[in-house]
């Protein structure tokens, strides 16, 4: 009797130990499906849009308490891709995004929010800063949960959110051209992430910072509200 008893203990708490690992929410991000698109005006004429990727980064999310959700992503300013490597060259040069001295951006939430939504989708608000062009600003990004569950050919769980948001790159120092290309940037961001048992368990490289200009250190964080207020 009393070998069955610890028989049943053992399978319990291996079974409770799967259940955990079951509702664990930890995930890293899919790299193929992942993708930030940005869009700024052309003198009026066009809203032309280029693309971004995430090199590294992880999420934690649990559906039942959006409370307990973060986001860490960084992003790669050389995986910029415009469409016609002449105009990625110089956007990505000293006059735009300076990739040399600044070759990632990071976002970096601090609290997540559930907030209401008419149509019934699973919205909430990531707020956060983000690290741009050796400037941290805080940041208010919206986004939508679109769904987690079991990929039906890996059979790892996956969850999947979109994102939009809206901030002038001036405020992030990047200021020539403004008469050319808009100020206002318009953002997109398509995010997956499998979950990942190891997720987190090593810090994202720190966005570079202007060493020489102290108000561009990360550890310097001014505010900046969520564009759909300010615009």
């Amino acid at each position: 009797m009393k070998k069955l008893l610890s028989a049943g203990l053992v399978f319990l708490l291996m079974l409770g130990g799967a259940n955990a690992w079951a509702d664990a929410d930890t995930y890293s991000f899919d790299p193929v499906h992942t993708q930030i698109f940005f869009c700024t005006v052309h003198l009026g004429f066009s809203k032309p849009c280029g693309r971004l990727h995430v090199s590294a980064g992880n999420f934690s999310f649990d559906s039942k308490d959006w409370s307990t959700a973060r986001v860490d992503a960084v992003i790669d300013i050389n995986s910029l891709d415009l469409g016609d490597a002449e105009w990625e060259s110089r956007v990505k040069s000293g006059e735009f995004l300076d990739a040399q001295r600044y070759p990632t951006a990071r976002f970096m939430s601090q609290r997540v929010e559930k907030t209401s939504d008419k149509t019934g989708a699973q919205t909430g608000v990531a707020h956060g800063q983000l690290i741009l062009h050796g400037k941290t600003l805080k940041m208010d990004l919206p986004f939508t949960f679109n769904k987690a569950g079991v990929h039906p050919y890996t059979f790892k769980r996956i969850a999947g959110f979109s994102a939009t948001l809206k901030f002038k790159r001036s405020d992030f120092g990047i200021d020539r051209y403004l008469q050319v290309v808009s100020d206002e940037v318009e953002l997109r961001i398509e995010a997956e992430g499998f979950r990942d048992r190891h997720a987190g368990e090593s810090t994202p490289p720190e966005a570079a910072p202007d060493s020489e200009n102290p108000e561009q250190n990360p550890t310097t964080v001014k505010e900046h509200h969520d564009a759909d207020t300010q615009h």
